[in-house]
């Protein structure tokens, strides 16, 4: 059961540097400041928090710089009822919905955006 663990958990870690190192060949150095302009920020329609009833702290692997805070927050604002503030310093998002927050939706965008979803640490 021990072997089993240990295979698992060097499958993962393998996993986890391969990505990471197409994530720096793709992105030049791990950082989309190196080659890209700076992302225009996308700007939600409704600015009360009051409208946000669900809140979800979702994990991001990836982000180095304020221009890649800016493509994750822009990849989830776009999405009807979202609105998504990264903190990155925690290397995490928190994202305020309207409806209940779709998970598998909100991972995808991440990753469309060049970024590694990590787990969820909150969810309200």
């Amino acid at each position: 059961m021990a072997n089993i663990i240990i295979v698992l958990i060097l499958a993962a870690l393998v996993g986890y540097g391969i990505y990471s190192y197409v994530h720096h060949l793709t992105r030049g150095g791990g950082c989309c400041g190196e080659r890209d302009a700076a992302a225009k920020k996308v700007k939600v329609e409704d600015h009360n928090k009051a409208h946000y009833h669900h809140t979800l702290v979702m994990g991001v692997d990836g982000m180095t710089c304020q221009n890649c805070q800016r493509h994750v927050e822009n990849a989830l604002n776009v999405m009807p009822g979202t609105w998504a503030a990264v903190d990155l310093a925690a290397q995490n998002v928190t994202i305020l919905t309207k409806d209940e927050a779709d998970e598998d939706a909100i991972r995808q965008a991440i990753r469309d955006a060049g970024y590694l979803p990590l787990r969820t640490t909150s969810k309200v």
